[in-house]
């Protein structure tokens, strides 16, 4: 055997490797970003010390009110600090990363919830991978709609959950409730997404098929429609809506037209093919 037909190997073998590095810089990027927001935190700790030590050793007793209200800023920060380390230790190359979530969080309205708020809050995995939770716990509230995430480093994320979702597996869904309107999303805004371009890799009957055989059965609606996937009585398509049997109001669309390849999304967007459906249906 010569080397041209060992090519496909080594060609396969550098994709491997090329992955595993850029997943280690990837990884090593976000550690390093998390070395320098604690060190950012750690010398307000410091700072906050040295003031406090001044104010002691002054000629000039400190209030008690004003005392307490040093310390009390002082244990505050010294616990986001102790908290920030501990969640960061646990980042690993797969984790969720979302470079502008707080640029997000901010300009969608979003507003911090305090860690007392958060406490007994457990992430959303089985109790059988609690012994392995990680992340540093943040929690942000916008009107009756509330987001749990579990911070692996500055923007970097091991778990979400969020009221009216639950887990939150992606990236993608992160971002989808952050940036969403105030107001919960809608089955009828759905139709704004009918009309993706996203070509998918099976067809209708083909979609059908795999729900069927995820355990979610028959669509719970089903209705012609036209080349569009807008409702029409004698369209050539077919639209249908499927519900998870283990989540309550968790639905997952599809439409197409008979041998074309189908549109399928939910709530947080298009699925761009059949192994993403499989990924999805499998957690829901």
């Amino acid at each position: 055997m010569n080397n041209r037909d060992n090519a496909p190997d080594l060609v396969a073998e550098a994709d491997r490797e090329r992955a595993r590095a850029d997943a280690g810089e990837g990884l090593a990027r976000l550690r390093g970003a998390s070395l320098d927001e604690l060190a950012d935190l750690a010398e307000e700790v410091r700072c906050q010390v040295a003031d406090l030590t001044d104010d002691a050793l002054g000629s000039n007793p400190i209030p008690r009110d004003r005392l307490r209200n040093v310390t009390a800023r002082l244990s505050r920060l010294a616990d986001t600090l102790s908290r920030a380390a501990r969640g960061y230790a646990g980042a690993r190359a797969t984790d969720m990363v979302y470079p502008r979530i707080f640029e997000d969080l901010d300009e969608h309205g979003w507003t911090a919830r305090p860690d007392r708020d958060l406490d007994g809050t457990l992430p959303p995995v089985p109790i059988s991978e609690l012994v392995d939770r990680r992340g540093y716990r943040r929690g942000w509230r916008r009107g009756f709609q509330t987001i749990t995430l579990w911070f692996t480093g500055p923007y970097s994320l091991a778990y979400g959950t969020a009221s009216g979702h639950g887990r939150l597996w992606t990236t993608q869904e992160v971002k989808a409730v952050i940036t969403s309107a105030p107001t919960p999303i809608r089955e009828a805004n759905a139709d704004s997404r009918m009309n993706s371009a996203v070509p998918f890799d099976a067809t209708y009957d083909q979609v059908a098929d795999h729900m069927r055989a995820a355990g979610w059965g028959d669509p719970v609606e089903e209705y012609p429609c036209d080349d569009r996937g807008i409702r029409r009585p004698h369209g050539t398509g077919t639209s249908g809506v499927w519900e998870s049997p283990s989540s309550y109001g968790f639905r997952v669309y599809a439409w197409g037209v008979g041998d074309e390849p189908a549109h399928v999304w939910y709530w947080a967007g298009t699925l761009a093919n059949l192994d993403a459906l499989r990924r999805l249906t499998g957690r829901h």
